[in-house]
């Protein structure tokens, strides 16, 4: 669903507290060139005409002359994405915003559960450990063979 870029803000930390428990939620920015939008639009007739509507008052507010594009931001969930198209213009003022928001859910965002490495860590470590007793053990037989021979 294409939003307005405040409404993208205000939207985006309802995602982060819909995942806090379980899910994620993906972010992405890309360039947007305009270029090639209307056979993608055709081919793929998910979007509303308001989508339409909103990237073309986006496109005439943008100097491709200049060779400065738009970026598009998408967030989403497995049920929920939301989408904003940002002019140049309004790029530094939207990505602050951006930030405040993605360090205020921080919070959320959960470390991956490693318990797997460490119990693999763990048993690569015994392993070892066990190969160096028994390493050990060996060394001392021989050693200790060696004596009685000699003797």
């Amino acid at each position: 669903m294409l939003l307005d870029n405040d409404e993208f803000i205000k939207a985006l930390p309802n995602l982060f507290t819909a995942t806090k428990e379980k899910g994620s939620v993906a972010l992405t920015l890309k360039r947007f060139d305009f270029e090639g939008v209307k056979q993608e639009r055709q081919k793929k007739r998910a979007q509303t005409v308001s989508d339409d509507d909103a990237m073309r008052l986006l496109a005439k507010g943008l100097s491709l002359e200049d060779k400065e594009y738009a970026t598009l931001v998408r967030a989403g969930t497995d049920k929920k994405k939301l989408s904003t198209l940002v002019v140049p213009a309004d790029l530094d003022k939207f990505l602050a915003a951006y930030h405040g928001v993605l360090l205020a859910n921080a919070e959320n965002m959960k470390r991956r559960d490693r318990l797997r490495k460490k119990k693999a860590s763990a048993k690569r470590q015994a392993a070892l450990k066990a190969r160096q007793k028994s390493k050990k053990a060996s060394d001392s037989a021989k050693g200790s063979a060696m004596d009685v021979e000699k003797s």
